[in-house]
């Protein structure tokens, strides 16, 4: 679904990707394909998150540790020949007018991938609710660096933007701290 998206994506596709015998589809997922498209959003994001979070407790300063994990993606990105990526993006994109189960799937997502920010720039003497705005702010930059290097085919906007937030970041400490 990541690369494909939702309705290219078909359930004897996922069957046969799965290796999994068709009756276990529907055994754990009764509801079909938009059942097991909200829990894959769910499970994705609790990866993303728990990635994010192992990246930013490498740092203590809150701006090094987003600057560093926002190169992390650019890295993995060229590692797959800028071929995937913003695979909730793709979800939320395709589905969100159209299924509230798959909007509110990916809304939940956006709010767990954007803890650990919140987190990180919170215990950096951020305040919570500007901390909460500048980790969706992050998070909408990254998803659209993501899309841009897919579309270059390079990681050159990923890097750009991380470049970007560390020096937006830098400035709305220095302002806290006037």
């Amino acid at each position: 679904m990541e690369r494909q998206g939702y309705h290219a994506t078909g359930l004897n596709q996922i069957v046969a990707e799965s290796a999994a015998p068709r009756g276990s589809l529907y055994y754990y997922f009764p509801e079909g394909k938009e059942e097991l498209t909200a829990e894959a959003v769910r499970f994705k994001a609790l990866q993303i998150s728990n990635y994010m979070r192992s990246q930013l407790e490498q740092y203590a300063d809150p701006i090094e540790a987003i600057y560093r994990f926002l190169l992390s993606v650019a890295d993995h990105l060229e590692g797959e020949q800028c071929g995937c990526g913003a695979p909730l993006a793709a979800i939320a994109l395709e589905t969100a007018a159209s299924s509230e189960r798959l909007r509110q799937a990916c809304e939940g997502a956006y709010q767990l991938t954007q803890a650990p920010m919140v987190e990180k720039l919170y215990a950096g003497g951020i305040p919570v609710q500007r901390a909460q705005a500048l980790a969706v702010a992050i998070s909408a930059a990254l998803e659209g660096a993501v899309i841009l290097s897919r579309a270059e085919r390079s990681a050159r906007p990923l890097r750009l933007m991380a470049e970007e937030v560390r020096a937006w970041l830098a400035c709305v400490v220095a302002a806290l701290n006037e």
